[in-house]
């Protein structure tokens, strides 16, 4: 009797012990758990903030929405539950499950999405058979909206669901597994701000997983309003020139690093992806061999062809190689050893100095002077504007460039750096590739005596509960170069006679009493016609705008996009914009006689 007396009160004590531990130890826990069952936190998403212009034009806005949401803890039934929210939703059964099963592991007692855009037929239907659907419930939600479509999508990108990547990353700073964050663009550079402060109601469920009642709300806080530095009618006008064509135009203020406009086109709908965008759309966006996702203002890598000279004769002039005199002659193709290198004038233009070598674009005039002032040089003024490295604008996916040189060639081909190679980089091709937006710097280094100020699309940020500006950006200088300021001035001269000069290829972006200066580009591309490079800034004497225009396949940059740059850089100066013919090919106009003491200066 002893030892069965001994053997109940032990397993009595052990009894009390579990108890003990389950009640009084862990008691925040299982009452958690407990809490869990019986209550939910259904999460009200606060509104994105809304997205301007300089000028006040929304670009980016909300809509209401009702959405169709699930726990998966509450779905009881969960076969019959699935088979008839199948019916009503007009769903694949199979494709319902695997969005709940995809994601109740993570997920188990928070709501999952299935379905947005719920019309009024949807929403009766559910709520008729409500006490069929436990652990279902509808959610009247802010859903961004892009009034304008297309127009600027490159800019502001799109949002989606929060992937897992993006939460392992953003976890910290507050992000749920439910959360609606920026992907591309705008939206994604400047999430934080735009995102606001969620809400919530808390909700008390039976055992059935039926909402009985409310127990607490939180309003959600919208996000602060973003206005943006670009001119709407700027950007339409630029988006409209640009039409149909591939490529990609971008304006800037110089003085101050302001885009007032940034065009990639091909382009997409930032409305598609709001809702998730189907797997059938993806993937035909995906195989689109015009890549309409890339912007093309700081994705696409091209040779900059002409508008590159402008580096070599900058070199050549630090260097001390030539002065401003330097003669060369163009037979219309030059000879090094038995190699042959054209110019893009087939009959020559004759004797050329470095001012007529710039404003006629004499492609043997560079050849020759490439190989004076050699790769090293070039190399480094290509450097000091800011070629090979980002701009750091405030977008996502932007991309360096190349700037070659010898030591680049002999790690990455393992071969040496021939001569033929500095011909080639000395007039924009090669192995050089640059962005549209590295090559708005360069001009507006020119136009800004060397000082190169920092792209930005960030203009200010408004409190949208008082209309307070909590920020304005600032100008920043992105680099300042140190060349001789009489190359500047010599450099700056020359690139307004580019427009204004009867010979000058860049004529067709002439605009009447506005002094113009620019320069073209016309670089070969192996895989179809060259490309139509222009680039400008205005009025010469106290810049106000900058602007690049590159065409894909467009041909000559003097015919195709330097007209459209005239209208763009008219928009942006507040004139009145002239009317818009389709721009034809014309012959070069000949160049006047022009016979100085012949000096050759081909290097050996």
């Amino acid at each position: 009797m002893n030892v069965l007396f001994g053997i109940v009160s032990l397993a009595f004590f052990v009894v009390f012990l579990k108890l003990f531990y389950l009640q009084i130890l862990n008691y925040p826990y299982y009452r958690g758990l407990s809490d869990t069952n019986s209550l939910r936190l259904i999460t009200e998403r606060a509104p994105r903030g809304i997205i301007t212009d300089r000028n006040g034009e929304i670009l980016a806005t909300n809509m209401p929405s009702y959405s169709l949401y699930v726990v998966p803890a509450d779905l009881k039934a969960y076969g019959p539950t699935m088979v008839l929210l199948s019916q009503i939703l007009d769903e694949p059964l199979s494709s319902l499950e695997l969005t709940v099963e995809s994601r109740k592991q993570r997920r188990r007692f928070e709501p999952i999405r299935l379905q947005t855009h719920l019309d009024e037929k949807l929403i009766a239907q559910i709520e008729e058979n409500r006490v069929r659907l436990p652990g279902v419930y509808i959610q009247l939600e802010p859903e961004r909206y892009y009034p304008h479509g297309e127009l600027a999508s490159h800019i502001l990108g799109y949002i989606g669901e929060i992937s897992e990547e993006d939460l392992t990353r953003l976890r910290e700073n507050g992000y749920s597994g439910d959360a609606v964050i920026g992907k591309k663009g705008i939206e994604r550079v400047y999430d934080q701000i735009l995102r606001g402060e969620d809400g919530g109601v808390q909700v008390e469920v039976d055992a059935s997983g039926i909402q009985r009642r409310t127990l607490a709300y939180k309003k959600p806080i919208q996000g602060q309003t973003l206005q943006l530095s670009i001119d709407w009618k700027v950007q339409e006008l630029a988006e409209n020139l640009l039409g149909d064509q591939i490529g990609s135009i971008v304006v800037t203020n110089p003085r101050t690093g302001e885009i007032l406009a940034l065009v990639s086109h091909p382009n997409f709908d930032p409305n598609e992806f709001v809702s998730g965008i189907s797997f059938k759309d993806w993937n035909k966006l995906m195989k689109d061999k015009n890549h309409p996702l890339e912007n093309r203002a700081i994705q696409g890598q091209y040779p900059p062809g002409s508008i590159f000279k402008l580096i070599t004769a900058l070199g050549a002039l630090e260097e001390g190689v030539i002065n401003f005199n330097k003669v060369f002659l163009c037979k219309g193709i030059f000879w090094y050893k038995t190699w042959p290198y054209r110019c893009w004038r087939s009959s020559g233009h004759g004797w050329m100095n470095l001012e007529r070598a710039i404003i006629e674009s004499c492609d043997i005039y560079f050849y020759q002077l490439g190989l004076l002032v050699k790769i090293d040089e070039i190399y480094n003024v290509a450097k000091d504007m800011g070629l090979g490295n980002k701009t750091k604008v405030d977008l996502d996916s932007e991309v360096a460039g190349l700037v070659p040189n010898a030591q680049w060639k002999e790690s990455t081909q393992h071969i040496p750096w021939f001569p033929g190679n500095t011909i080639q980089m000395s007039i924009g091709q090669g192995y050089l590739l640059t962005t549209p937006l590295q090559m708005l710097d360069v001009t507006s280094g020119f136009a800004m005596d060397g000082t190169i100020y920092k792209p930005h699309l960030l203009y200010k940020i408004v409190d949208q509960n008082t209309g307070r500006t909590v920020f304005e950006k600032q100008p920043e200088i992105l680099r300042e170069t140190t060349f001789d300021q009489k190359y500047l001035d010599f450099m700056k001269s020359t690139l307004e006679k580019v427009i204004s000069s009867p010979s000058g290829t860049g004529k067709k972006a002439r605009i009447n009493g506005v002094r113009v200066a620019g320069k073209t580009g016309t670089s070969e591309n192996p895989h179809g016609d060259t490309h139509a490079w222009f680039t400008a800034y205005a009025p010469a004497e106290d810049p106000k705008v900058a602007i690049i225009v590159m065409v894909e396949n467009g041909g000559e940059g003097g015919i195709v996009s330097a007209p459209i740059a005239k209208r763009v850089m008219e928009q942006s100066l507040g004139m009145d914009v002239t009317p818009w013919q389709t721009p034809t090919p014309v012959a070069a106009a000949e160049t006047p006689g022009f016979k100085p003491t012949p000096v050759m200066g081909v290097a050996p």
